[in-house]
């Protein structure tokens, strides 16, 4: 089968990052949470009537609408907010994909003899990882502004996989409100038969038999706990959509001060129902200082940090998370009893696209996206690793990174 290399710097289209049915799916999904019709249309698409409008854009173009019929400026910037994380998180992957099957397809003979330019290039990129946290401004034709651009996309892979997990969280709550919300209207049909013989005057046998019948006893038994049921349901839902909130900081660019223990508490809380059931997380968290800098990007990296642990292990495994601190930094223990790695690969593990996985399951930018992310803090990051025993990964940040 012969693949042809597409271009790596293409403008993309809505459907070229969201196929039609993952569009109608999270038409659908935002629809659900928000009681109002939620749809997703291409640029040229006119808006339905008594709806409010917002563009997609994606590299300064317009390639979509979001439309919500009734709905109000609130509901639709943060739609459009978690729309276009999920096309970043898309488009990060076609990048990937792409870059991947251009080099496949780069003639071997060439590469050997520009040896020494790739070489330079590897540097280029290097120089680039360490200019992670800063935005690009324009886009240029050049390979290393493309990668640039990749390690951009890649710092939200994390919300991006977050996605589908917060979904089926959100689902279950909702599933049972609704349910309960389907016996509220059979109630209240039967008590309305009961409030329609009261109006019309029916002599109290006929109202006693009624009564029976529509087993009202019941009914007011059985109401108040399911309203009490649905309350917690949305209790539920609105703690989900705080954690998603206090680990992304979507709204914080600024360095804030913030709790580690407790940003480490909302990371495991928003990852565990990714984990499969063998794997257990065990929190030593010792009392530390408060830290400024930027939690959702430390988010981030103790996410990814405790997600390759937990992929690690292919059996029933641990992954223990300890903090402690002396007078001039907080240490950060993520240590699993996953695979290990060897030793010959320690020393590459943070180097861009270096990876242990087969192809196609990792692009080698998760390990140097949490450096990175630690370096702008100031801070270090260590690994200690055998092969069947297990990885340690020690993070270092200074309370005062200016010292």
């Amino acid at each position: 089968m012969s693949i042809t290399p597409s271009q790596f710097d293409r403008q993309f289209q809505l459907q070229d990052l969201l196929s039609a049915a993952d569009q109608e799916r999270i038409a659908s999904s935002l629809s659900l949470l928000l009681d109002r019709q939620v749809t997703l249309s291409g640029p040229e698409v006119p808006p339905p009537a008594g709806a409010v409008r917002s563009a997609l854009q994606w590299e300064l173009e317009t390639i979509g609408h979001v439309d919500i019929v009734g709905g109000d400026e609130v509901q639709l910037k943060a739609c459009v907010n978690l729309i276009v994380l999920l096309i970043k998180s898309a488009a990060r992957f076609q990048m990937a994909s792409d870059l991947h099957i251009e080099t496949v397809h780069a003639d071997y003979e060439a590469l050997q003899q520009k040896h020494a330019a790739l070489q330079e290039s590897e540097n280029r990129y290097k120089n680039l990882a360490e200019q992670l946290e800063q935005k690009v401004a324009e886009q240029v034709k050049t390979i290393q502004d493309a990668q640039s651009k990749l390690y951009q996309t890649a710092k939200l892979a994390s919300v991006g996989q977050l996605a589908a997990g917060v979904a089926h969280e959100i689902n279950t709550p909702l599933a049972y409100i609704q349910s309960n919300l389907d016996s509220a209207l059979t109630y209240l049909e039967d008590l309305t038969v009961l409030v329609d013989l009261v109006h019309k005057g029916a002599e109290q046998t006929v109202l006693q038999k009624a009564w029976e019948e529509q087993e009202i006893d019941y009914i007011m038994d059985d109401f108040p706990q399911l309203l009490q049921d649905n309350l917690d349901g949305v209790k539920k839902v609105a703690a989900i959509v705080a954690d998603l909130k206090i680990f992304s900081n979507i709204d914080k660019s600024e360095q804030i001060l913030d709790d580690i223990n407790t940003r480490l508490k909302t990371v495991v809380k928003m990852i565990l129902h990714q984990l499969p059931e063998y794997v257990d997380i065990k929190l030593d968290l010792q009392e530390i200082p408060s830290l400024t800098c930027h939690p959702g990007h430390l988010g981030q990296a103790f996410y990814n940090l405790i997600l390759n642990g937990s992929q690690a292990i292919a059996g029933k495994g641990t992954i223990r998370i300890a903090t402690a601190c002396d007078t001039k930094e907080i240490r950060i223990v993520i240590q699993d009893t996953g695979a290990g790695i060897a030793e010959a690969d320690l020393p590459r593990i943070f180097d861009p696209f270096f990876t242990t996985r087969e192809v196609g399951s990792g692009t080698g930018l998760g390990l140097t996206v949490i450096n990175n992310i630690i370096k702008a803090h100031g801070g270090r990051i260590e690994v200690q690793s055998q092969v069947g025993k297990g990885s340690t990964f020690t993070v270092f940040l200074p309370l005062n990174p200016l010292e």
